[in-house]
This record gives C-alpha cells, structure tokens and sequence, in this order.
C-alpha cells in the first residue's frame, strides 16, 4: 500500500470508531434521561440501573477505542516507516487515554462499594497508567536515533543523502 492508501485507510478506521462512540455517547445521554432508569437499583440500593448501564456503555466504548488503537497500528508503521515502532507508540498513548477515561467512567459504579478502600481503585489505574507510560517512555528511547534521523531530515535544505 501507498501512504494515500495507508492514510485513507486510517482515516475510515478513526471515522468508524467516532461513529461508534457518538452513537454510544447519544445512548449513554437518553439513558441519562430516562426517569424510571434513575430510581430502579440493580441488586442494591447502592447502584442505579442507569449507572449500571452507563458503566456497560462506557465498557462498549473502551473496547472500541482500544480497538482502534490496535487496528491501526500497523497503519501508523508504514505511514511513519521512517520512525521504528511508532505503530506502538500510538498503541501505548491509546491505553493510556483509555485509562483515564476508564477511571472517570466507572467510579460511580465502583465507589459505593469500596468506601474507605477509594485508594485500591485509584491505585490500580495509577500502576496501569505507569506501566504504559514506561513502554511508551521506553518505546521513544529506543527510537531516539531514527526520531533524531526524521526531525533532522525535516528542516535539512538539502538531499537525504548529502545530510543523513
């Protein structure tokens, strides 16, 4: 494939998965609304059906999005041949997203049920957000060379060759 065909291949993939959250975000909004969804528990008084159901929709739109970022992984690499493993890198940067929307999205879920232990819940996403962070660290520092090789090429007035 060439970069035209790469980048518009990606572009679908990132169209797709936008469609597909816009559509569970609207769903997430109408079950917002929904009066008898509100008061109605699921299994106990702690949990509302509606954050239950919330709670799925947010799970729906995790696994979509990191979907998205393992689909294009490989589009990423040959868009970006230039720079090794930035397919990766965009992998890792995703997760990470993820679990800072994961941590907001399940709280209220989670809460009610671990009072006075919030701190396992923060903790986890804490040690998960890390652990990405450090492959993604690890990730640029073993493509320090060729990034430096691109972003020299990118402002060399001159051939490829006479430069790098």
């Amino acid at each position: 494939m060439d970069k035209k065909e790469l980048f518009k291949a990606l572009l679908v993939k990132a169209v797709k998965v936008l469609v597909v959250l816009t559509a569970l975000f609207l769903i997430s909004c109408f079950i917002g609304v929904l009066p008898f969804a509100k008061s109605l528990p699921f299994f106990t008084e702690k949990l509302p059906i509606s954050v239950f159901l919330n709670a799925v929709i947010s799970l729906l739109a995790l696994m979509a999005f990191v979907g998205f970022g393992s689909e294009t992984k490989v589009l990423i690499d040959g868009l970006l041949e230039r720079l090794a493993g930035a397919g990766d890198l965009f992998s890792h940067i995703v997760k990470i997203l993820a679990l800072l929307f994961a941590y907001y999205a399940f709280q209220e879920a989670v809460f009610p049920f671990i009072r006075n232990f919030e701190w396992v819940y923060q903790s986890l996403f804490l040690v998960f957000t890390m652990f990405f962070l450090a492959k993604a660290g690890l990730q640029v520092y073993h493509a320090s060379e060729e990034i430096s090789r691109f972003l020299l090429s990118l402002f060399n007035p001159y051939k490829k060759s006479d430069f790098i």
